[in-house]
C-alpha cells in the first residue's frame, strides 16, 4: 500500500508538471518576447530559403570540369580546323609546289660558279638535284664534289632544299637525290629521306656551334696570353 501510494504521488507530480508546461506555452507572450520569437522565426525561414537557393543554384550551375572541357574543346577544335585547312590548302606534293611557284625555269641550269650549274626538278615528293660540272673545269672544282667532303657538300645541298620545300606541300614521305656529274660521268651521288635530311642539318648546326664556341675560347686564350706578355 505504501508503494502504491508513493507511485500515485509521483504520477500526480508528473501530471502537474506537464500541466504547468502546457499552461506556460499557452500563456500570452509579452510584446518583447513576441517580437523576439518572430525575428527568430524570420531568421530561420530566411536561412532555410537561402540554403534551398544554394542547392538549386548548384544544380543549375554547370560543373567547373564540364566548363573546362567545353572551353578547351572549342579551342582545340578551332586549332584542328585551322591546321586541317592549312594542310589541305597546300599543294599535293613538292612537284606541284615547284610548279605553282614557277621554280622549274628558276632552277634549270642555274649558275653555281664559273664551271658548275644546277638543275632541280621533282617527281611528286622526290626532289632531284643535278650539279653539272663543265668538261673544261679545273681539277679542284671536280675534287670538291668527290670523297667525304664532296659527299658532305651534296648532303648540304639536298638537306637544305628538301627541308625547305617539304613543309610547303602535303604527302607523307619525301626524299632527295643529289648527283654531281661531269659530262656523262658521275662524280658523286647521295640520297636522303626527309628524316635523314633534318637530322643532318641538326647535327651540322650543333657542329657549327661547337666550332664557334671553340674559336671563341681560342680567341679569349690568345687575348689573355697577349695581356700577360704585355705585363
Amino acid at each position: 500500500m505504501a508503494e502504491e501510494k508513493k507511485l500515485t504521488e509521483e504520477t500526480k507530480e508528473e501530471v502537474q508538471e506537464a500541466a504547468e508546461e502546457v499552461k506556460e506555452e499557452a500563456r500570452p507572450l509579452s510584446s518583447t518576447e513576441a517580437n523576439r520569437k518572430k525575428k527568430a522565426e524570420r531568421r530561420e525561414a530566411k536561412a532555410a530559403r537561402k540554403e534551398a537557393n544554394k542547392v538549386e543554384e548548384k544544380k543549375r550551375r554547370p560543373n567547373n570540369g564540364v566548363l573546362a572541357i567545353l572551353i578547351f574543346g572549342v579551342l582545340i577544335g578551332m586549332f584542328v580546323f585551322v591546321g586541317v585547312y592549312n594542310h589541305f590548302s597546300k599543294p599535293a606534293n613538292i612537284e606541284k609546289y615547284m610548279e605553282e611557284n614557277s621554280m622549274a625555269d628558276m632552277y634549270t641550269d642555274a649558275p653555281v660558279d664559273e664551271y658548275t650549274t644546277v638543275t632541280m626538278k621533282a617527281d611528286k615528293n622526290t626532289l632531284k638535284i643535278w650539279l653539272k660540272i663543265a668538261e673544261d673545269a679545273p681539277e679542284e672544282i671536280v675534287e670538291q664534289y668527290q670523297g667525304e667532303d664532296g659527299t658532305k657538300l651534296l648532303k648540304q645541298w639536298g638537306a637544305y632544299y628538301l627541308t625547305s620545300f617539304r613543309p610547303q606541300a602535303r604527302g607523307m614521305g619525301a626524299e632527295v637525290k643529289v648527283k654531281a656529274k661531269q659530262g656523262d660521268e658521275s662524280v658523286n651521288y647521295v640520297r636522303m629521306s626527309y628524316k635523314e635530311a633534318k637530322k643532318f642539318l641538326e647535327e651540322a648546326q650543333e657542329e657549327a656551334e661547337e666550332e664557334a664556341e671553340e674559336a671563341g675560347d681560342d680567341a679569349e686564350a690568345e687575348d689573355t696570353e697577349t695581356e700577360s706578355d704585355g705585363e
